[in-house]
C-alpha cells in the first residue's frame, strides 16, 4: 500500500515539474510577444524617420570653403 502511494506521489511530482516548465516557457513567450507588439514589430510599417535637432546658437553664418567648378582628377603618376 505504501509503495502504491509513493509511486502515485512520484508520478504527480514528475508531471508537476514538467507542467511548471511548460507554463514558464509559455509565460516567457507571452511576455516577449507583448514586448514585440508594443514596439511595433508585427506592423508592416517600413518607414524610417531620423531626426537631428541642432540647437540655435544665434551665431552668424559659417562661410563654406570654395569648391572648384571642374572635377578634381588625380595625376596618373602618383
Amino acid at each position: 500500500m505504501a509503495y502504491d502511494d509513493h509511486k502515485r506521489y512520484q508520478d504527480k511530482a514528475a508531471f508537476s515539474s514538467a507542467g511548471w516548465f511548460v507554463a514558464g516557457g509559455l509565460a516567457m513567450a507571452l511576455i516577449a510577444g507583448a514586448l514585440l507588439y508594443t514596439e511595433g514589430y508585427f506592423q508592416e510599417d517600413n518607414d524610417l524617420s531620423i531626426e537631428l535637432n541642432v540647437p540655435n546658437l544665434n551665431a552668424d553664418k559659417i562661410p563654406l570653403p570654395e569648391t572648384p567648378d571642374q572635377p578634381i582628377v588625380p595625376n596618373e603618376g602618383n
